[in-house]
């Protein structure tokens, strides 16, 4: 198909030099327009909560961390706290009362055996027994803790503790149990204790919801000549 040239509105044909001047007059018309409008800037988003994909997602405009950065921004691992150090004590009975004494004080502990009586020993001492042939002196701890003497039962008990000075032992109504006590469940002797030897007393454990009285045993065992002077 042949194209025709352009007609003017009156029909006159348009020569060359006409359509140049019409191409210059429109591209003029079409700049001042172009400046005149305003710039094209992207609608801004509507305040509100954030979306949270967009913390998801990785944004092309958005510059990595490098590794060093990561490593300093990471907060520091908290330091485990080093467990609270506990120490075991062996728990017994006298009287109804749990007492207790460092079990790292045991050597061993062994039912009651006959106990030959030594004459002109101190009120505390009861007595020696023999053990896998060694001589061992027997102790009351009730005469130095103010209780009421009374006979060894069934369940009474001869522990074998040393508190330094040589394996001596006590005699107990019945073993109970070894509880490990942290220092926070240790108590100071409280004054006011009114026992005979209240320093034989070393503190006051706490385990749950009882009371154990934890004895110095180098206090316990102390000569009984001094303890019959006090008395």
């Amino acid at each position: 198909m042949v194209m025709r040239p352009p007609f003017d509105p009156q029909g006159t044909e348009l020569g060359t030099e006409d359509l140049e001047r019409i191409e210059d007059l429109l591209r003029a018309e079409l700049a001042a327009t172009a400046a005149a409008a305003p710039a094209f800037r992207p609608e801004a988003k509507p305040a509100g909560p954030a979306d949270a994909l967009d913390e998801f997602f990785w944004r092309e405009d958005e510059q990595a961390l490098l590794l060093p950065e990561l490593l300093a921004a990471a907060p520091a691992p908290r330091a485990l706290e080093a467990p609270e150090r506990r120490r075991e004590w062996l728990t017994f009975f006298l009287g109804g009362e749990e007492y207790a004494l460092e079990i790292e004080q045991v050597r061993e502990i062994l039912k009651a055996p006959a106990i030959t009586e030594v004459p002109r020993a101190p009120a505390q001492v009861l007595g020696v027994i023999m053990v896998r042939g060694e001589v061992i002196t027997v102790f009351d701890p009730r005469h130095r803790l103010g209780l009421p003497a009374v006979s060894p039962g069934r369940q009474a008990r001869v522990i074998v503790c040393d508190a330094g000075d040589g394996p001596r032992g006590v005699l107990v109504d019945a073993v109970s149990q070894v509880v490990r006590l942290p220092a926070s469940a240790v108590e100071h002797r409280p004054s006011g204790i009114g026992a005979v030897n209240g320093e034989d007393i070393a503190a006051i454990g706490r385990d749950r919801d009882r009371f154990i009285i934890l004895l110095d045993l180098a206090s316990l065992l102390r000569d009984g000549q001094a303890a019959e002077g006090r008395g």
